[in-house]
């Protein structure tokens, strides 16, 4: 979980730090982007990728024989998963 906190905490302060939506504007012509939805893509596509490397490693654990931890693993993804579906439609 802290590598994910990680990822998403620096690409949130680089985005923070880096982003002007006035970058495009001439004189009084404003000519904003749209930012956060990228910050949104972007974030979901870290997300996404983690979640696939937990379910991959989660495979690999039962493969192996260490169920402890594959079980641990799955409980995170159940936990993601229940944050995701919370933010998604509107449950909270």
């Amino acid at each position: 979980m802290a590598i994910l906190v990680l990822l998403l905490g620096s690409l949130f302060l680089i985005w923070s730090f880096s982003y002007d939506p006035h970058k495009h504007c001439e004189g009084d012509v404003h000519r904003h982007v749209d930012g956060g939805l990228g910050l949104f893509i972007v974030s979901f596509l870290i997300i996404l990728m983690y979640c696939i490397g937990l379910f991959t490693e989660m495979i690999y654990l039962f493969i192996k024989k260490r169920k402890k931890i594959a079980f641990t693993n799955l409980g995170i993804l159940a936990v993601l998963a229940f944050i995701i579906a919370a933010f998604m439609f509107g449950i909270s």
